[in-house]
């Protein structure tokens, strides 16, 4: 590096630091000290400057559903925080990392099961899975197992999009819920009996065959299946891909 360029870096390392910046010169990844003035949910915070950051590699449940809230309550107790950014969502809000004394909260929201991961870059997959795997083994939150846990067995046709329910305990599945590893949930309006169909695509019920009235549920390469008793406790989960 010739005298100019290291001046010129010098400088820069010099106006990072200075203006509330980190530098991680081995990876070149660039750690701000933010302020978090709201918590909106486990998974997305405001800061003072007005800036909203969607956690990377982690989804909450959503707003209203059973442990929705263990994830905000967690994230509330930080004022003061380091963060790494990794552009935007669909919705403009910054992708990022949070940090707390070089704890990663984003990985340990997952390992609490206050999370599922997801969408986790390949570089992180590995720290992900076993965060997940000790909050699954440990029943950490969302990972809390109702006593109906393996009554309920599913085949998923992911092309055509269905899934087969088998339930072994002649149990009653009203207000149970089931969901994907994203956002879209499907509440159970009636006992269906113990086989029975549940598509993606809209169309008419009936004893055997239910409706979930959207489309494109389940990807291909990789998704999750979560089913939930009324409770909100854990009856089955599958993971492929």
């Amino acid at each position: 590096m010739n005298k100019k360029a290291s001046f010129i870096l010098s400088l820069l390392l010099t106006a990072l630091i200075a203006g509330n910046y980190i530098f991680f010169a081995d990876s070149g990844v660039i750690r701000e000290k933010v302020d978090i003035s709201r918590v909106l949910d486990g998974d997305t915070v405001e800061l003072s400057d007005g800036r909203k950051i969607r956690l990377l590699n982690i989804n909450t449940p959503e707003r209203g559903f059973a442990y929705s809230e263990v994830g905000k309550e967690f994230l509330s107790g930080f004022d003061s925080v380091e963060l790494e950014t990794e552009g935007l969502d669909k919705y403009g809000r910054t992708l990022g990392r949070l940090y707390f004394q070089d704890e990663y909260l984003n990985l340990e929201i997952v390992k609490e099961g206050m999370a599922h991961s997801y969408l986790v870059s390949d570089s992180e997959d590995r720290l992900f899975e076993n965060a997940e795997k000790f909050a699954r083994e440990n029943e950490k939150n969302i990972w809390k197992k109702s006593e109906f846990y393996g009554c309920i067995d599913v085949e998923i046709n992911k092309y055509d999009e269905y899934l087969k329910i088998y339930d072994s305990c002649n149990l009653n599945l009203e207000s149970w819920t089931i969901k994907d590893e994203s956002t879209k949930s499907y509440k159970f309006k009636s006992d269906m009996g113990e086989k029975f169909t549940l598509y993606s695509a809209k169309g008419t019920d009936n004893e055997k065959e239910i409706h979930w009235g959207r489309e494109n549920i389940w990807n291909d390469d990789h998704d999750e299946i979560f089913i939930r008793d009324s409770d909100g406790l854990l009856v089955y989960y599958y993971s492929y891909g």
